[in-house]
């Protein structure tokens, strides 16, 4: 038997296998997505609302009553969204649709029914889809509501008795750094970088999202608690979490030239380290190729050696400024710095702010 002959019999079996979608179900969704797509809302719901009664698989209804609820929401009926919303939490709490569901029946009620009955559902769909990546963001909300209600000392008192169930189940590190913001915000800097540095610990590179949040916040706190040593410690451990594409694509991510900009920083202010300074100041132009600051870098480079009184110095950072960012906004501002720099290329002048804040 030939190759090709075996595998038209094998595609012949997997499709006689494959359970079929009932007709009926096709067309009812069929005619609801065109309704919908027309503007015609409440027809859409009806159409939806029929299909998933021919449904013959839990997912084909699932998705049938989620776009029925949806297209009631659009339509601006909010009771029968919220209704078919919470009718599927029920006749299907595992089902795919069920996080997303319990949600957006809580939104509802949160916005067009009673607030803090809604506030109280969302808490529930949280507690119940702890997963879902929607309870993550819908976490963050409930402590904002907290705050406006019970004030951040009692949210505070909340997140500590709730922390083992928070970290038992998928929200422990979003707990842990909502509770340092609310240490932060009542003046309790060292407890807030205790719990930030926690944070950073249990949900390390690359699993943990907030990880550099809290190293970035920690290092900022650090600096007001007097201590600038601590706060490049922490810029540095979440520089050292930095990694090269070894194909295509990027590990880039958003906190990391910032956190190259801000060490440079600390040691030409806090630590009074110009030398040092320059460097990091360099290390950000040559390391972060796409990011926005390079030009930034450059400039505060040229600045800490006209400083030093380092002409030489100068001269290079303006350089390079203006022959691979010639459209900075510091560009034409590079022979204030360095007689002998270059011009760019296309026409303009230095800006006024940045010429006063050079002046001798």
């Amino acid at each position: 038997m030939s190759k090709v002959i075996a595998y038209a019999i094998c595609a012949c079996c997997l499709l006689g296998c494959a359970s079929s979608i009932p007709r009926p179900y096709l067309e009812a969704k069929a005619a609801g997505h065109r309704a919908y797509s027309s503007g015609r809302y409440e027809q859409a719901a009806e159409h939806f609302h029929q299909a998933a009664g021919k449904a013959d698989r839990r997912k084909d209804r699932d998705e049938a009553l989620y776009l029925e609820a949806s297209s009631y929401l659009r339509a601006g009926r909010y009771r029968e969204a919220k209704t078919v919303f919470e009718a599927m939490v029920s006749i299907s709490p595992d089902g795919l649709r069920a996080a997303r569901a319990a949600h957006e029946a809580a939104k509802i009620e949160i916005r067009h029914g009673d607030a803090a009955k809604g506030w109280q559902m969302l808490h529930a769909a949280i507690v119940r889809y702890p997963a879902s990546g929607l309870s993550r963001a819908a976490l963050q909300r409930y402590l904002q509501y907290l705050d406006e209600t019970i004030g951040p000392l009692r949210v505070i008192d909340y997140l500590d008795a709730s922390m083992d169930w928070y970290r038992a189940h998928d929200l422990g590190e979003r707990a842990l750094y909502e509770k340092a913001k609310r240490l932060e915000r009542l003046g309790r800097l060292r407890e807030a970088v205790d719990t930030l540095l926690i944070c950073a610990k249990d949900y390390p590179y690359p699993v943990g999202s907030l990880r550099d949040n809290a190293l970035y916040l920690a290092s900022e706190l650090e600096e007001r608690l007097g201590r600038p040593r601590q706060a490049v410690a922490h810029l540095r451990t979440l520089l050292e979490d930095r990694e090269q594409s070894l194909i295509h694509g990027s590990y880039e991510r958003p906190l990391y030239a910032p956190a190259q900009m801000r060490l440079a920083v600390l040691y030409r202010d806090a630590l009074a380290e110009p030398d040092v300074a320059r460097k990091e100041f360099r290390k950000l132009f040559d390391a972060f190729p796409t990011s926005t600051l390079r030009d930034d870098a450059l400039w505060a480079e040229a600045l800490v050696a006209r400083k030093q009184k380092d002409t030489e110095g100068a001269c290079a950072a303006v350089s390079l400024l203006v022959k691979h960012i010639p459209q900075s906004r510091y560009a034409h501002c590079a022979t204030l710095l360095c007689d002998k720099a270059p011009t760019p290329g296309q026409a303009g002048t230095c800006r006024e702010y940045i010429a006063r804040d050079i002046a001798p």
